[in-house]
């Protein structure tokens, strides 16, 4: 019974000793690639692998050269001793305490080089490296600081008064009709639009179309729609610019719709135009008041590019230690290249985390977002839903 209890307790001590050497390279290999990014993973391996194994194997030797069989039983206790008492020796040193945790943040590129990045080595690596980063600096917070009242991307917007639209009511009060300039590869067509909060898109005729020069190939995007009349499928085409009382709105996704004109109208002016005014009614006075948006930048197009893209998660969506770390693609299906897309990725815990920026994506290409955060407890339910939209892009 002696034998066999010596012989559970050396086994124990090896299970520590490997656990411990285990944490303990993951540690050096950190802090290897934060101290050198440009190092080589094989000298950073066998930098980790000397400090963490050798240099106890070194003075288990050094202290029983005489006898073999006591190294190896020594080998099963003093790794273990040696990385924790490096690790609690480092961790007391404030310097070494946050350097490490930064390195840990950083350690799935262990995995990433050879597996990429969706591969759950990689990701379990990530969320077992932020783990460990966290309870060493607890006080770290990596989650994305938001004011409310301010947009979270794209050129923060202003309402020019000064150059205010207003628009009478027809006689009969229920309809509103603005003069618009569309523009196309072929150049400009004037027609009268109806003002109608319920679209979502701006619509465009066939033969409004063939004017501008643009093409509705067969295979373009398409959106079901609900209607008045019942329920609708329309292809969607690029659509250069849109100018309201010389408002010039660019970058336009608009819906292909022949039963969407009449004798009087040409077709619908939908919320992507009327959402860069804000809009004042006054039915007393049966008038309507435009006051277009000022934007510092490029406004964001996320409405209009998001029905010509499709997104996903690369691989299985896994959830580890509450953290994600995933790989969006986004695939252009429109004919326009995009560029500065962010995805969003909203999960049913309230929890929002944005991509990071895919520079372009030509047309009919696909992009890569590296998506990572916390989005749940550790102990919380890992099924967790979610949704992918568009934070913002680009034509």
């Amino acid at each position: 019974m002696k034998n066999v209890a010596l012989a559970l307790v050396w086994v124990l001590l090896s299970l520590i000793s490997l656990s411990t050497v285990a944490l303990a390279t993951l540690v050096v290999l950190a802090l290897g690639r934060h101290a050198h990014d440009q190092a080589s993973a094989v000298w950073l391996w066998v930098l980790a692998l000397f400090l963490t194994l050798g240099m106890p194997l070194v003075l288990a030797a050094w202290k029983h050269a005489e006898d073999p069989r006591r190294i190896s039983t020594t080998m099963a206790w003093l790794p273990a001793v040696w990385n924790v008492g490096a690790i609690v020796f480092g961790l007391q040193l404030v310097p070494i305490r946050d350097i490490t945790a930064d390195a840990l943040r950083d350690v799935e590129w262990v995995a990433q080089g050879r597996l990429g990045d969706a591969h759950p080595a990689t990701r379990a690596m990530s969320a077992f490296g932020h783990e460990a980063a966290d309870r060493i600096d607890p006080d770290f917070d990596d989650a994305l600081e938001i004011d409310p009242t301010q947009p979270v991307f794209g050129a923060r917007a202003r309402v020019d008064v000064d150059r205010a639209i207003v628009v009478p009511f027809e006689e009969a009060g229920t309809a509103i009709v603005l003069d618009v300039e569309l523009a196309g590869p072929d150049g400009e067509v004037t027609a009268k639009y109806l003002f109608d909060t319920g679209a979502s898109f701006t619509t465009i005729t066939r033969t409004t179309a063939n004017a501008l020069g643009i093409d509705v190939p067969d295979d373009a995007p398409t959106l079901s729609f609900n209607t008045a009349t019942g329920r609708r499928e329309s292809r969607m085409v690029y659509l250069d610019a849109v100018s309201v009382e010389g408002v010039r709105i660019e970058g336009l996704l608009v819906s292909v719709c022949d039963t969407c004109a009449n004798e009087r109208t040409d077709g619908l002016l939908g919320l992507n135009v009327t959402r860069e005014f804000v809009v004042e009614m006054d039915y007393q006075s049966q008038r309507m008041r435009l006051a277009p948006r000022l934007h510092d930048g490029p406004p964001n197009r996320a409405y209009d590019i998001e029905p010509v893209i499709q997104m996903q998660t690369e691989g299985r969506p896994e959830i580890w230690l509450g953290r994600v770390r995933w790989v969006v693609t986004v695939e252009n299906q429109g004919s326009r290249p995009l560029r500065d897309v962010i995805p969003r990725v909203e999960f049913t815990t309230g929890v929002v985390l944005y991509g990071a920026p895919i520079a372009e994506i030509p047309a009919h290409s696909t992009g890569r977002s590296l998506v990572e955060g916390k989005v749940a407890e550790r102990d919380a339910d890992q099924e967790v839903e979610f949704t992918l939209t568009l934070a913002e892009g680009h034509w």
